[in-house]
């Protein structure tokens, strides 16, 4: 029995149990979810490239449209005060006109009544 039992230690090591053949098969699963993980961080960077860009350009085209906004401001503000000159001088000149009416009038009745006295 001691001979055997010596024997037995002396040969090979017994073969594995079943369940190593059954962790042998999930490395495939494994490696498919590590792919799929692989595609939606790929996914993922993609998006977020996409998303940079379209805000860089969203934050030009805001850029260019706040500078167009005052520049017009600008030309607004400008073409507002001509328009006010405009109007003082014209009002002026009404007033003007109104006093030499006046005047005129004046002059009119003054004339009429000399005449009506001939």
């Amino acid at each position: 029995q001691q001979q055997q039992q010596q024997q037995r230690r002396r040969d090979a090591p017994a073969p594995p149990p079943e369940t190593w053949s059954a962790y042998a098969t999930k490395s495939q699963e494994t490696t498919g979810v590590i792919a799929m993980i692989d595609l939606l961080v790929k996914d993922l960077e993609k998006e977020m490239t996409e998303a940079e860009t379209d805000e860089k350009n969203s934050q030009a085209a805001y850029e260019e449209t706040m500078g167009e906004s005052a520049a017009k401001r600008a030309a607004d503000s400008k073409l507002l005060a001509e328009k006010g000159g405009a109007k003082a001088n014209t009002e002026a000149a009404l007033e003007k006109h109104k006093g030499n009416k006046a005047d005129a009038g004046k002059e009119l009745m003054a004339t009429m009544k000399y005449i009506s006295s001939l």
